[in-house]
């Protein structure tokens, strides 16, 4: 079928026989059709986005003001096209529900769009705004409300992030400190451990002599990042986007390229195109060759390469380097962006708290900051979650033992964690240290106190530092020996080969697989590049081959294909921390002359894919030319076919905890609220939702079930009603806690809160986009008053569906025994719920 076919049968489909979905993404369009404005009414959705990999994408350049005739729309997809501008006219589509905008020339949104009464999601990453920080637009329409709502009075700031880096004893100390000191002179520095971090104020009149668009100070962070190579895997965490970066070397040092390379391309991913300099240290003595073009051609973001020296003779020069690295910075798009004022002066009064040499806070103590400032509980940590992102202070919000400890030092952060691996003895034992180990090495007062918080960050998802033994040891995997140890394995004939190919591989990503899989390692066979993990009778050895910039699978057993599925799916979610970052999973052919060879060619997954979608049934293997079934490809790779892996989406932090179960071929994906579930559910046939029950009928439930089998409902009020359920907590096998008194508790508390609750229930449904949607008929209304009966009764599985453990349960009566929710959703009991949910086969 041609485009032309394409676009033809779509409109016809929905002038002629009354279809409310207009598919037209990757036809090559550059308006929208007037026609559908005219003619179509009834529309409901309408897809005009571009993938990737089409070369017929639609190029639409703006919204006409004709769209606000769509008055039923519930759903606009323009992702990837070439608008500069939202027309307000989108504000009188008062039924959107999705709008994705994200990847094209908008700089401005209007405030009556962003306000329309039922958009629940709202997607607008890459586009250049002049005003929205890209942290808050990350965050969906929620943030993006709550900045627009304070932007009413604001302030002006003027602070950037300059980060250096480079490998160990190259100057990188002494030209941070040359920078902030014209009267510093050379001096031998002790090689940084960790991070620096100083603050450099350039005076109004020295900025505006250099660049007259500022009229106050600005303020530079200098991040000086120590060299050693096992600070890297880490340094990588705290690289982000608006800042400029400083890769340091000197003349006398021979550095190879791929360190360049290396440091190039972690920028690229994680700063986006934040500019970087290159400085070649030491000028004084004989220089070396720096390929800096060649560099640049790859790099455009590598904007000069300065050549410098401390020694008196060189100042002028080095003046030189520091006014021209002013400027730049000065010149970055985020300096002078206008922030709610309320946000700067919270911001502020961290500043005071850090200058005061307070390290850490509670989140008392920040909600009180808050207060101060007319800030309610769910804008402060609205405000928390920003200034997380942008490096103002470290808050893990959903991590349960980290909550409550907000980091204001980064600094103070990071050298309490390489005192673990810079730590000699730790060292000697191959990453391995104990409490007492922890006790040495954090005994002063300051880190002494907050043990418990320093060891669960090194726990922390976001590092994946270390693990815990079954001995109560921990284990760093980056220290453990680097040469690979002797497997006494001989795997069957029937294999799978899986790879994964990166264009660039960050450091690191074995290690913290090893943290994450930690449970399956198989009697201890483990070294810095390579682990050998057992699940169900099935193994897999997994090696980084780093200088291939690839991680290699090799399994075999009964269950091959499950345990790839677990074991991809853990990678993928690494891989995810590293924006824009390009891998390509591979699969082994298994024709004859590769089944017996060591080095057989391999697939596409991505190929294989796509050739499942169209129904071809043969691929050419490159090494023998012979032709081969895609279907026995696939056969061990998944239950079926590739394409049945489950992407189930749910709603806000569930699936935290839900992809911790490791469900194998289930995927759990974060929406905003139950809205934008069933948003994706109703317009995907292949994807799932998963939401709360909350207010629903059992008889609502049923007719959402029957019109939408893959849009799954939870049989209690909430998630956490299955985390708090007394058969849950029992499992634990708590001393002293009777799971007797526990239900009799949550019943008492059930009853206090039963009238409140009754009182707000109606009002709650009336907001549940699935019940407002009258062509559906879901809303069962004579009957909505079982809510009342499920709560008048006293039998927890009846009034677990109208009762919020979430909202209304006060938790004291199981706090007190240290249990945690991340426990609570390991039990078989969770998992054998949610698995009824999910697959009631």
């Amino acid at each position: 079928m041609t485009i032309e076919d394409k676009i033809s049968n779509a409109l016809k489909n929905v002038i002629t026989h009354g279809w409310n979905r207009l598919d037209l993404k990757n036809c090559g369009l550059s308006e929208i059709p007037e026609i559908i404005f005219e003619n179509c009414p009834d529309l409901v959705i309408i897809d005009l986005s571009n993938d990737d990999f089409s070369e017929t994408k639609n190029q639409i350049t703006k919204i006409p003001k004709s769209i606000k005739k769509l008055k039923k729309l519930t759903r606009l997809n323009l992702s990837n096209n070439l608008i500069s501008e939202i027309s307000e006219d989108l504000s009188e589509l008062s039924n959107l529900v999705y709008l994705n905008l994200s990847n094209n020339k908008i700089t401005h949104l209007p405030s009556k769009v962003a306000n329309l009464p039922k958009l629940t999601s709202l997607f607008l990453e890459g586009n250049p705004f002049d005003l929205l920080p890209p942290e808050i637009v990350a965050r969906g329409v929620d943030s993006i409300r709550n900045f627009i709502q304070q932007m009413d009075v604001p302030e002006y700031l003027y602070e950037a992030k300059l980060v250096i880096v480079g490998e160990g004893r190259v100057g990188k100390t002494c030209l941070s400190k040359g920078l902030m000191d014209d009267e510093y002179e050379l001096e031998d520095e002790i090689s940084t451990e960790g991070i620096n971090i100083q603050q450099w104020i350039i005076p109004e009149d020295q900025v505006k002599s250099i660049n007259p668009s500022i009229q106050r100070d600005l303020q530079i962070n200098v991040w000086d990042f120590g060299g050693q190579e096992i600070y890297h895997s880490t340094h990588q965490f705290f690289l982000t986007k608006r800042s400029i970066y400083m890769i340091v070397t000197e003349s006398r040092k021979e550095d190879r390229h791929e360190d360049f390379y290396y440091w190039l391309n972690i920028i690229k991913l994680l700063g986006d195109q934040s500019p970087i300099i290159m400085v070649l240290n030491k000028a004084d003595q004989t220089n070396k060759e720096i390929p800096f073009k060649e560099f640049q051609e790859s790099f455009p973001n590598l904007k000069k390469l300065f050549k410098v020296s401390l020694k008196q003779e060189y100042r002028l020069d080095f003046i030189s380097f520091k006014n021209e690295l002013i400027e730049i910075t000065s010149q970055l798009p985020h300096i002078g962006t206008p922030l709610p004022k309320v946000w700067v002066d919270i911001r502020f009064e961290i500043e005071k708290l850090k200058q005061s040499n307070l390290n850490y806070i509670n989140q008392a103590q920040y909600l009180d900051i808050c207060k101060m400032h007319y800030r309610d509980h769910d804008a402060a940590l609205f405000l928390s979650e920003y200034f997380h992102d942008l490096g103002v202070i470290l808050h893990f919000q959903n991590d349960f033992e980290l909550k409550d400890t907000i980091f204001l030092n980064h600094e103070w952060v990071t050298k309490g964690v390489y005192k673990i691996l810079d730590d000699k003895t730790v060292i000697e034992q191959k990453g391995r240290f104990s409490l007492a180990d922890i006790n040495r090495i954090w005994s002063d007062h300051d880190y002494r106190e907050k043990m418990p918080q320093l060891l669960c960050l090194m726990r922390n998802k976001k590092f994946d530092l270390c693990f815990e033994l079954e001995n109560g040891d921990y284990l760093v995997p980056r220290l453990l020996p680097v040469d690979e140890i002797d497997i006494e394995w001989i795997p069957e004939n029937e294999l799978i080969m899986f790879e994964l190919r990166y264009k660039f591989m960050p450091k690191g990503i074995l290690s913290r697989l090893i943290v994450k899989m930690h449970r399956d390692i198989y009697d201890n066979k483990y070294w810095r590049y390579g682990v050998l993990l057992k699940y169900e009778n099935t193994y897999a050895l997994i090696r980084e081959k780093y200088f291939e910039s690839k991680i290699t699978i090799l399994l075999s057993g009964d269950n091959k294909k499950d345990f790839l599925a677990i074991i991809r799916k853990n990678l993928l979610e690494i891989n995810k921390d590293f924006q824009r970052l390009k891998v390509d999973e591979m699969i082994h052919c298994n024709c004859d002359e590769c089944y017996s060879s060591e080095n057989p060619f391999f697939y596409s997954y991505d190929l294989l894919r796509r050739c499942e979608a169209t129904n071809i049934q043969k691929v050419m293997c490159h090494h023998s030319l012979t032709m081969v079934f895609v279907s026995s490809l696939v056969t061990d790779i998944s239950r079926d076919r590739l394409s049945e892996e489950k992407i189930i989406y749910c709603e806000n932090k569930n699936s935290q905890y839900l992809n911790d179960l490791e469900l194998a071929n289930v995927s759990f994906i974060s929406e905003k609220d139950a809205s934008g579930v069933f948003s994706q559910t109703k317009a995907s046939i292949g994807k799932y939702g998963l939401r709360d029950r909350d207010f629903l009928l059992d008889s609502e439930i049923i007719r959402l079930r029957s019109k939408y089998p893959n849009y799954y409902i939870l049989n209690y009020y909430c998630f956490e009603n299955y985390l708090y359920h007394p058969s849950n907590v029992a499992e634990l096998g708590i001393n002293n806690l009777s799971i007797s008194e526990y239900t009799t508790e949550i019943t008492r508390q059930k009853n206090q809160n039963k009238n409140h609750i009754i009182s707000i229930y109606k009002q709650a449904r009336s907001s549940y986009y699935e019940l407002k949607i009258a062509t559906e008929k879901i809303i069962d209304k004579p009957n909505e008053n079982e809510i009342i009966e499920y709560l008048n009764s006293d039998n927890i599985e009846i009034f677990f569906k109208a009762f919020s453990t979430k909202d209304h349960l006060n938790k004291d009566f199981i706090d007190k025994y240290g249990i945690k929710p991340k426990e609570l959703a390991s039990t078989e009991w969770f998992k054998k719920q949610i698995l009824e949910i999910i697959d009631p086969k």
